[in-house]
């Protein structure tokens, strides 16, 4: 071996000198894996832990976020059903209050109506009563100017229709 190491390679390369670039080239491979590589690689991984690191803390705040709008939604839904709620409360109310005041008007009105009759019932029996006691009046007058006197159908007329004159004036 040691032959072709001192041989002359064509093209004036020399054994030994192949023999020295590499041994160069693995102690330059050595120090660069020594100096760079590893801060490089320590970089890498440190890059990828961040970038890591900012997917998890995303990937968690879009988990809040999408909780908080669940939530929002939850409590909208239950603001819209408190909202029906009280609208149908409210309108229950309504239909109660609206009942004892058409009930309460009902009965003033049953109660006015029932006061107006007995007053129309007063004021009809009394008209009848002085409608009475004027025509017996009349009646009591004809009657006696009758009995005074004797006359004709025209003064008879005459007599009436004085009488009903009479009576309209009263």
């Amino acid at each position: 071996m040691n032959f072709l190491i001192m041989t002359a390679l064509p093209l004036g390369i020399d054994g030994v000198k192949i023999l020295l670039h590499m041994l160069n080239f693995l102690l330059l491979m050595a120090g660069l894996t020594l100096l760079l590589y590893k801060p490089v690689l320590k970089f890498i991984r440190n890059r990828q832990d961040s970038i890591k690191k900012q997917l998890d803390d995303n990937e968690a705040a879009k988990k809040e976020a999408e909780d908080k709008t669940n939530q929002y939604q939850q409590k909208l839904v239950n603001a819209e059903k408190e909202i029906e709620q009280m609208h149908v409360k409210a309108l229950k109310s309504i239909t109660e209050e609206r009942e004892i005041i058409l009930s309460d008007a009902n009965i003033k009105a049953e109660e006015i109506y029932n006061k107006a009759k007995t007053e129309m019932e007063y004021e009809r029996d009394n008209a009848i009563n002085n409608l009475q006691n004027e025509v017996a009046d009349v009646a009591v007058k004809l009657a006696g100017n009758i009995l005074d006197r004797e006359i004709s159908k025209e003064e008879n007329l005459k007599l009436i229709d004085a009488c009903i004159k009479e009576w309209i004036e009263e």
